[in-house]
């Protein structure tokens, strides 16, 4: 496997970084993956697919989402609308490098990104989804109750902890969250689609996946792994999740 950087244009001005993992021989395939919130593009998903599927010929390619990793824009500044546009460029990147077989990854909040990209992108062949959130407004709701939620209103900024210590979100990010009807844009998705959820998951509810599963139009599968969390913390429960995923696309791009 070899890596390489390549810096695109995704907005007017705005750059993002992918990391190209190529395999030996040139390959038409490859694989997207986006990361999920607080996450990165080197999150231990991304690193173990991007090994199992460079082996089999598949390339893949990982960046990072706004206030994450090497993404210059600080994360109280980020926005959906701004995340669904960076996928579409990116998308549009790899068509225009020469990538005719192009499956998409999303994890959790990557997910939510990358059933917008593949409803939106017909360049995606084949998409799979790792604990996606559907429907994010309800999760923040329940999360800060409703006197939370009127403080982050009241004063444009939600503080909490972080990975690298006390992070802010602005307000904004859950007025743009309003625009998107994400079961809308997923019967919309033709192409086959994968949800690998965990059934004790503490962070995206596990119905949000059986409801998205039932509103999903296209060939689909829905992979329940019992008793597993959020970040499929056992060791064979990310194991079992890794195969399903890694599978998905080798049988299929």
């Amino acid at each position: 496997m070899q890596e390489r950087q390549v810096e695109i244009e995704v907005a007017p001005g705005e750059l993002t970084t992918l990391i190209l993992a190529e395999p030996e021989s040139p390959s038409d395939r490859i694989v997207l993956l986006c990361h999920g919130f607080m996450s990165a593009n080197a999150s231990s998903t991304n690193i173990e697919l991007s090994g199992r599927l460079t082996a089999e010929g598949i390339a893949t390619c990982r960046f990072d989402f706004d206030g994450h990793g090497a993404q210059p824009r600080p994360l109280q500044e980020m926005l959906m609308s701004r995340c669904v546009q960076q996928v579409a460029a990116i998308l549009d990147w790899l068509v225009s490098a020469g990538y005719e077989q192009i499956g998409l990854l999303g994890s959790s909040f990557g997910g939510l990104i990358a059933l917008h990209g593949a409803a939106r992108r017909k360049a995606v062949k084949v998409l799979a989804l790792k604990c996606p959130v559907s429907n994010y407004p309800p999760l923040w709701q329940e999360r800060l109750g409703e006197a939370g939620m009127k403080f982050w209103k009241d004063n444009n900024l939600l503080t909490f902890a972080g990975l690298d210590g006390r992070a802010r979100l602005e307000y904004g990010f859950y007025e743009d969250l309003l625009q998107f009807d994400t079961y809308e844009e997923a019967a919309r998705i033709e192409v086959p689609t994968l949800i690998v959820h965990g059934d004790a998951d503490e962070d995206v509810p596990f119905a949000q996946s059986e409801k998205l599963f039932e509103i999903l139009q296209c060939e689909k599968t829905f992979k329940v792994i019992t008793g597993a969390d959020h970040p499929f913390s056992k060791e064979e429960d990310f194991e079992q999740m890794l195969d399903f995923i890694f599978d998905w696309f080798v049988t299929r791009l």
